[in-house]
């Protein structure tokens, strides 16, 4: 059987609620630089990198900062929400919710399978929290 459509999340998938329709207080052009080659969809939780002020996928075993996230990803750099690739070692800019008081949907996060249990899933959603990104359960 031949595909005929295929989807991804979207900005709305993702964001609930915020304190103002003002999108550009919430939203920061960010540059994202990975060891290896990685494909960000919307809602892929990001952490910094202490050293370099970059972000990378949040991974709950790193040491280089980036273990606690502190923004999502909401669209490439042009505003479009389809997955994008991140080129290997290279600087890419990519469009990330990095600020609130917004409320976001805890289905429509991608967070890393190193995130693997109750506990470490709470620290990932209290250090979104620390920059005013809530995470809630949504229907």
């Amino acid at each position: 059987m031949s595909v005929i459509a295929t989807d991804y999340n979207h900005y709305s998938n993702l964001v609930k609620a915020s304190d103002s329709d003002r999108t550009e207080l919430f939203h920061e052009l960010i540059t994202v630089n990975e060891a290896a080659q990685k494909s960000y969809v919307v809602g892929t939780v990001l952490g910094k990198v202490t050293a370099t002020g970059k972000y990378k996928i949040a991974v709950e075993t790193a040491v280089d900062g980036s273990k606690a996230p502190v923004a999502i990803v909401v669209a490439d750099a042009f505003g479009t929400s389809a997955p994008v690739t991140i080129a290997a070692t290279t600087d890419t800019k990519v469009l990330a919710l990095a600020r609130g008081k917004v409320v976001v949907s805890l289905g429509a996060l991608a967070l890393d399978s190193t995130y693997n249990d109750a506990t470490k899933k709470q620290a990932a959603y209290d250090s979104l929290k620390s920059v005013g990104i809530i995470v809630e359960q949504t229907v």
